[in-house]
């Protein structure tokens, strides 16, 4: 078992626009986890190449993210879920966490907002389908609705994108799916929700899964829905169960929305520790 996770000491110590400076402890957290756990690796990611960010974002665009503090920070983000995506894709890894800053869900082809200013799964999307993947699922489990990923995706039929926000909508097919998980909800009723959509996914039969997951979900973080730290490693567990069955554990997760570093710091061990095998 190898499970990589993504981190760049670039993400400490920056107020990063919506999440802080929520990686403060993480450098320590991390070579902890390496030491303690067998399996896991520590993956120091590179930049995104602007040439791949080029065949997702317009050119207008691209230039005005690029005089923004920020975009350097971006750029190693996607770099590092690109890369994750090539490791799994190709068995290297398992299956992998992106720590991300600047880049995520809310960034559209010409615009973004939300403290998420490249995409995340266009430039990881145009390379697996280099590499031979054809049919995708891409969960997001944030608080807020993934209105840049949905942008990018819409028309690409396989890929399945399951957003779980405030708004039940299907469109493209079938293969663009929204579910309301209301504005206010407990562990068990937002994993029943998820449970509820699983057949879809096995369905689907989809070579890899990916996750962006936020704890902005937490009950103690900025897009509360009343959950506890509990909820996110179950759900982990969840979703790791499924594509152990479905696509031979080809699981990448990247961090989504949060600002709550005590919880960050509770769930992301746990979390990394069950990818790589223990209980």
């Amino acid at each position: 078992m190898a499970t990589g996770v993504f981190f760049h000491e670039e993400f400490v110590g920056k107020e990063w626009p919506v999440i802080g400076d929520r990686y403060e402890r993480f450098p320590t957290i991390l070579a902890e986890l390496a030491r303690s756990v067998p399996g896991i690796r520590l993956i120091e990611p590179e930049p995104a190449p602007e040439e791949l960010l080029a065949r997702v974002h317009t050119p207008d665009y691209l230039a005005r993210v690029k005089r923004a503090w920020y975009y350097e920070g971006a750029r190693l983000t996607v770099g590092a879920f690109v890369r994750a995506c090539e490791m799994v894709w190709s068995g290297e890894l398992d299956n992998a966490v992106v720590f991300l800053v600047a880049a995520g869900h809310h960034a559209h082809r010409d615009y973004a907002w939300g403290g998420t200013y490249l995409s995340l799964i266009g430039p990881a999307l145009v390379r697996l389908r280099e590499l031979g993947l054809k049919r995708l699922v891409y969960i997001d489990t944030d608080a807020h609705h993934a209105d840049g990923a949905r942008e990018v995706l819409m028309g690409d039929r396989d890929v399945l994108h399951i957003c779980f926000c405030h708004q039940d909508v299907v469109e493209d097919d079938g293969t663009k799916i929204c579910i309301d998980v209301g504005w206010s909800s407990t562990d068990d009723a937002y994993m029943a929700k998820v449970r509820e959509v699983l057949p879809t996914i096995r369905a689907f039969r989809p070579q890899m899964i990916l996750h962006f997951l936020g704890h902005d979900t937490h009950r103690d973080d900025y897009g509360s829905l009343g959950l506890t730290e509990g909820f996110f490693i179950r759900l982990v567990e969840e979703l790791k169960a499924l594509a152990d069955e479905v696509c031979s554990g080809k699981y990448v997760i990247a961090h989504g929305g949060g600002a709550n570093k005590q919880v960050a710091e509770l769930i992301w061990p746990k979390i990394i520790r069950l990818l790589a095998g223990e209980p």
